[in-house]
């Protein structure tokens, strides 16, 4: 994708008030998905505030090589602030992301990165993710597996500008579900949301270093829901979404951030139809606890060796050194529990009770 194919604003405007109305229709089949490429700078200058207690630090403005969509901080595992704005324009409010996520801007020319308590250094690794098509996604289905949006629709199996995996994919157990956001400074419209996945992805793998993308599914603001990590939907395909149990859970990442707004009812529904399919596919019901084996690792919150029993569906904190999946998110989970358990018995379960925010 040449540089050339950047988001004009416009679009984006046009974009974001077309994914506010109910749209009823499914994707096209042959709708072409969305490209991406990366690139990367040097974060440059640093400089320490006088005001902050905690010895904070803020970079220059970074004037970007191009467009961006998505940018984080190269390998960083630390708690680190992002924000971002066009050229001359408005800035973001900060985004806090940590654990090596990058941050969705959708279409943005300048960044600026703060911390406290550690001096930042080395790059910012970027994506820009090229136009996705503005008919909506496909809904999640009622009953049994339900629809779900391929790698191939969101772009990961372009042969440029995908994200296809370096390896095979490897095989564990699901024991539990881990549930995650990502981080978002914007608001995003239905459109974008398979653009957002492709540029997730390709941070995952090029600046983590990762085989593919972390989750194992992802679901949007409007209730649909994406194949994650390549391997087989119904397979117990290892993530890296929870360090120290990535073999033991599978791992569902909302799109936005929840840190303040629960997930909307749509989301709600998508992942009770999501996890109410999953789990019973590798024998649980979704009720009780379960015991699980820390392999450890930098961000698990458990060393190697060490057995904790948990819930079947529980947030990324409750094992991992992290806010994620945010304090309103993590708030509706035992709401979620319910519906999923519900769903399985065949009491219904993926009606709505999620929550007014946006995500």
């Amino acid at each position: 994708m040449g540089l050339s194919r950047a988001r004009p604003r416009w679009q984006a405007r046009i974009a974001a008030l077309v994914g506010g109305v109910a749209l009823l229709f499914p994707a096209a089949a042959d709708a072409d998905p969305p490209t991406g490429f990366d690139f990367e700078q040097r974060l440059g200058s640093v400089e320490r505030s006088a005001r902050s207690a905690e010895h904070g630090f803020r970079s220059e403005v970074l004037e970007a090589p191009s467009r961006f969509d998505l940018a984080g901080l190269r390998g960083e595992v630390r708690e680190t602030e992002l924000r971002a704005r066009v050229e001359g324009g408005a800035w973001t409010d900060w985004a806090e992301t940590a654990n090596g996520d990058p941050v969705w801007f959708g279409g943005m020319d300048e960044l600026q990165v703060r911390t406290h308590g550690w001096e930042p250094r080395g790059k910012v690794h970027y994506v820009s993710v090229s136009d996705a098509t503005t008919q909506p996604a496909a809904r999640a289905g009622g009953g049994g597996k339900p629809n779900v949006i391929s790698r191939g629709q969101w772009g990961a199996n372009k042969e440029r500008g995908g994200c296809e995996p370096r390896e095979g994919a490897e095989y564990g157990k699901v024991k539990a579900a881990s549930i995650h956001h990502t981080v978002s400074a914007v608001r995003y419209s239905e459109s974008e949301a398979k653009s957002m996945i492709l540029g997730i992805c390709r941070f995952h793998r090029n600046s983590n270093g990762w085989n593919d993308i972390g989750y194992n599914a992802l679901v949007d603001r409007f209730g649909n829901i994406y194949a994650g990590r390549d391997g087989g939907l119904s397979r117990p395909v290892i993530g890296a979404q929870a360090q120290g149990f990535n073999s033991q859970t599978t791992g569902v990442a909302v799109l936005g951030t929840h840190t303040d707004k629960p997930i909307r009812k749509a989301t709600m529904r998508g992942l009770t139809k999501w996890l109410a399919w999953k789990l019973p596919e590798h024998g649980s019901d979704a009720t009780g606890k379960v015991r699980m084996k820390s392999a450890g690792g930098e961000t698990a919150r458990y060393p190697a060796g060490k057995r904790i029993r948990t819930l079947r569906i529980i947030g990324h904190r409750v094992t991992n050194f992290t806010e994620c999946p945010g304090n309103a998110l993590a708030d509706q989970l035992s709401k979620l529990r319910r519906k999923v358990i519900d769903k399985i018995a065949g009491r219904g379960g993926g009606g709505d009770g999620g929550g007014g925010g946006a995500g």
